[in-house]
């Protein structure tokens, strides 16, 4: 049976990755239907993706019973709304990062999935190749017990769109938007979060999109978050929006630190690096990284597959709440960060650049 999707959202990420993945997997799954505000821009886009349907009347799209799944692609502000209509109409559902803006509104979420089942898939995704591998190695053995992790995700910042640089329809900066996808790395791989501090900035004033708009941005462009994990593991994560990379090719990397090695993985190459000073053996290619001799395991790099995830736990009448419970997680931290405020050193004790 082909399952039949609708889209409330057609924007970059549903164009350049969501829709493109979908035309993939022809014959299980077909993109029947899009929704949004833009007339214009909405016909254009299924025109390019060959959509039947497109309409400015959400509701009518998400409860058409010739719809059985919806993918939520809208700004963070508009989530719960579209969320709460696909779940009560009793379409499986697909939610952009980040889930909601507030832990209310995750709480009042989660209850609706709970009390409807239906298949529900929170992003972002987390489970590549590398991660996967990674997460294997880890569990064999191969870097002895985990002690610390640090990780760092970062691009020139979004020029696609305004409303990244606007908290009321974000909720955030780049904490929500680039910073939540380690996040979902480390309570994924090695559990939930005891303790955490966070450093927010905001390093420019201004940002230049690819309209030519210029917008002043009220929220942060950088965030430093240092967790203690529940198990004791230190973790550290830096993202940011200042570097020279687009947002298309955005660089990431995580590097967990074991008592017998190191693995290096989150590239968009796909590769994981295992370092062990014992040099003992996992079935990696021998080779070189970060200056020391690793073995290096090829995966798939590229995209990471959603849209056939998704597929695969509708086809199996998957209804956990698990990436969804993940990403309550997640919020918690990114809500409390915000709330929390930067502590200031006094003028004195400053260290004057020569």
């Amino acid at each position: 049976m082909t399952v039949r999707i609708a889209a409330v959202g057609y924007g970059d990420i549903a164009q350049r990755r969501h829709f493109p993945q979908l035309a993939e997997l022809a014959g299980r799954a077909e993109l029947v239907a899009i929704a949004g505000r833009d007339a214009a821009r909405m016909a254009a886009c299924a025109a390019r993706f060959g959509v039947p349907r497109w309409s400015t009347d959400v509701a009518s799209v998400v409860g058409d019973p010739g719809v059985d799944a919806v993918l939520v692609l809208t700004a963070p502000d508009t989530h719960l709304q579209f969320a709460e209509m696909a779940v009560a109409a009793g379409k499986h559902v697909l939610v952009e990062k980040p889930l909601v803006p507030t832990l209310e509104e995750a709480a009042r979420l989660a209850a609706a999935v709970r009390a409807r089942p239906v298949t529900f898939m929170a992003l972002p995704f987390i489970e590549t190749p590398d991660h996967v591998l990674a997460a294997g190695l880890i569990a064999q053995g191969a870097i002895g017990e985990v002690a610390a992790v640090e990780c760092h995700r970062g691009h020139k910042g979004p020029t696609h769109a305004g409303w990244f640089y606007d908290k009321a329809q974000a909720g955030g900066g780049v904490l929500a938007d680039l910073g939540i996808y380690h996040l979902t790395s480390i309570a994924t791989l090695f559990g939930g979060a005891s303790q955490f501090t966070v450093s927010l900035s905001t390093r420019f004033a201004e940002r230049l999109l690819d309209d030519g708009a210029v917008v002043r941005p009220d929220v942060e462009d950088s965030a430093l978050v240092s967790l203690v994990l529940e198990n004791g593991v230190a973790a550290s994560m830096h993202a940011h929006w200042n570097g020279s990379q687009p947002h298309t090719a955005t660089r990431a990397r995580v590097l967990v630190i074991g008592r017998e090695g190191s693995l290096y993985f989150g590239a968009p190459d796909g590769m994981v690096h295992l370092w062990r000073p014992d040099g003992a053996g996992f079935g990696g290619e021998v080779g070189v990284f970060d200056s020391l001799p690793v073995q290096s395991f090829r995966t798939a790099g590229g995209a990471a597959q959603i849209m056939r995830a998704f597929l695969e736990r509708i086809e199996a009448g998957d209804t956990s709440t698990r990436s969804l419970d993940v990403q309550a997680h997640v919020l918690e931290i990114i809500a409390r960060s915000y709330e929390s405020e930067a502590q200031p050193i006094e003028p004195k004790t400053r260290v004057v650049m020569a």
